[in-house]
């Protein structure tokens, strides 16, 4: 979600004049997502919400996520359980 987000910002700055209305879209997708990373980090102090979900067995399913069964496991890092690739 991060890659997505800084080329969706990349392209608005980059084409910004000629995307016409579709701008508004641009810029409020861009503000939930950043919005969203700011709530993964100040959610808990001291701890940075990193992914939800078992990657492997999320990547086996192709099925809608409404439907999907699997165990949500979230990740986090903290003091206590560091995770430098990540922070």
């Amino acid at each position: 979600m991060a890659y997505t987000t800084t080329m969706l910002s990349w392209g608005t700055l980059e084409y910004g004049k000629r995307m016409g209305p579709e701008i508004q879209n641009a810029r409020a997708a861009i503000r939930w997502a950043t919005d969203y990373f700011i709530k993964c980090a100040i959610a808990t102090p001291n701890t940075l919400y990193v992914g939800v979900g078992d990657p492997t067995t999320d990547h086996k399913c192709w099925e809608r996520p409404e439907d999907m069964d699997t165990a949500r496991t979230v990740y986090s890092v903290s003091a206590s359980k560091p995770g430098s690739d990540v922070a």
